[in-house]
This record gives structure tokens, C-alpha cells and sequence, in this order.
């Protein structure tokens, strides 16, 4: 009896300890800010990749429709229709567009960075 009791007690701590892991990562995760349609981004474009890849790039309504297509062409993207893929860049316009918010430095706009990925560093 006191063997179980002392292998709950560890199964409970562990769990425990692992839950709250998992939250802190969970919490740490940047989140799109508020604006129109951005539950049709998160339910479209968060499915296959976190909030931080679209929070690193700054792209005008065409370069972004661009990406789209090639994330369509490329990383297995399905189709949108219109109305949803409109909505999507309307977004992404408003909120990641090429004007830069107060505070926040001007989009880097060398061809190098044209999907937002930096540099290896290796």
C-alpha cells in the first residue's frame, strides 16, 4: 500500500510539473493582434504554422497574395475560396502591412527576406 502510494504521488507530481511545462510554452506563444477576420487567419493559416511566422513579416496586400499562392503551390495549402482568401489579406493587410505602426521599425524589404526567414546561423 504505501509503495502505490508513493508511485501515485511521483505519477501526480510528474503530471503536475509536465502540465505546467506545457503551459508556460503555450503562453509564451505570440498571439495575431485583434482585427478584422483574424479568427479566418488563425483557422486558415495557424492550422500549419505559429503566429510568429506571419508576426516577422511585412508584405503590401500583392506580396501577400503572392505567398499565399505559394504556400498553395508549394507547402500544401488548400484551396481558399474567394470570399476567404479576401478576408485573409484584408487582415494581413491591415495588420501586417507595409505601414508600420508607431514604435515599430520599417519593414525590411531586401530580397533576402522575402518569406521572413532569417539567415542560418551555422
Amino acid at each position: 500500500m504505501n509503495e502505490w502510494l508513493k508511485i501515485s504521488g511521483m505519477m501526480i507530481g510528474a503530471i503536475l510539473f509536465f502540465g505546467s511545462a506545457l503551459t508556460v510554452g503555450a503562453e509564451s506563444e505570440p498571439s495575431l493582434p485583434q482585427g478584422p477576420h483574424r479568427d479566418v487567419v488563425e483557422e486558415n493559416c495557424t492550422a500549419c504554422h505559429s503566429a510568429a511566422i506571419i508576426l516577422q513579416n511585412r508584405m503590401n496586400r500583392k506580396r501577400w497574395d503572392e505567398t499565399i499562392t505559394w504556400m498553395q503551390n508549394q507547402q500544401g495549402l488548400g484551396d481558399l475560396s474567394l470570399n476567404t482568401r479576401n478576408q485573409i489579406l484584408d487582415y494581413l493587410e491591415t495588420v501586417r502591412g507595409m505601414a508600420s505602426p508607431a514604435g515599430e521599425p520599417p519593414a525590411n524589404t531586401h530580397r533576402m527576406y522575402e518569406y521572413g526567414y532569417p539567415p542560418n546561423p551555422l
